[in-house]
């Protein structure tokens, strides 16, 4: 069900790690955006794979780097929903925009949960970090003790239409 999120998008960005804090402050939010706030449920995870997409589509920013953005923020979400609260509820935030200058496309995912040292050794798991940072031409994250944030970035100056058009939407979990 969504709501409006108990928390505006510049409050949430004063609480958050430098990098992403410095994202939400420089956002254009009369250009497409998504601000989300969900539980930590698998079953959420493909509304924000949509609105994602459909952020995306609304920059014009074409299939492939749509693809490559859909994919690095749904494994940030997917890590968040399956490793930061091991059992306990907990809520995933998510921001998708553009910086006021139109150079860059930002993604934040951050939860509250507890970070978990990957595994050593062999595995079939624990590659989101390096498929995140394959897909992203920016790519940061921060663990402290009140969450994990997980910052991605795309250059899109020469890829949006010059004097286009100007959008603005904003969609809310909680």
């Amino acid at each position: 069900m969504r709501k409006k999120a108990a928390v505006s998008l510049t409050e949430w960005g004063t609480t958050l790690p430098k990098v992403a804090a410095k994202v939400i402050a420089a956002a254009d939010v009369r250009q497409p955006h998504v601000y989300l706030r969900f539980p930590a449920d698998p079953t959420n995870l493909g509304v924000a794979r949509r609105d994602i997409g459909k952020w995306a589509s609304a920059l014009r920013l074409g299939t492939e780097l749509t693809q490559d953005i859909v994919l690095a923020l749904d494994e940030a979400a997917t890590n968040a929903v399956e490793h930061a609260y091991l059992g306990r509820g907990g809520p995933v935030t998510l921001f998708a925009g553009c910086d006021k200058a139109g150079h860059c496309a930002w993604t934040v995912v951050s939860d509250s949960g507890h970070w978990r040292t990957p595994r050593p050794g062999p595995s079939t798991r624990g590659r989101g970090l390096l498929l995140m940072a394959a897909l992203a031409d920016e790519f940061d994250v921060t663990s402290t003790a009140s969450g994990t944030t997980v910052v991605l970035g795309w250059p899109i100056e020469d890829l949006r239409p010059m004097g286009g058009e100007t959008f603005g939407y904003e969609q809310k979990v909680s």
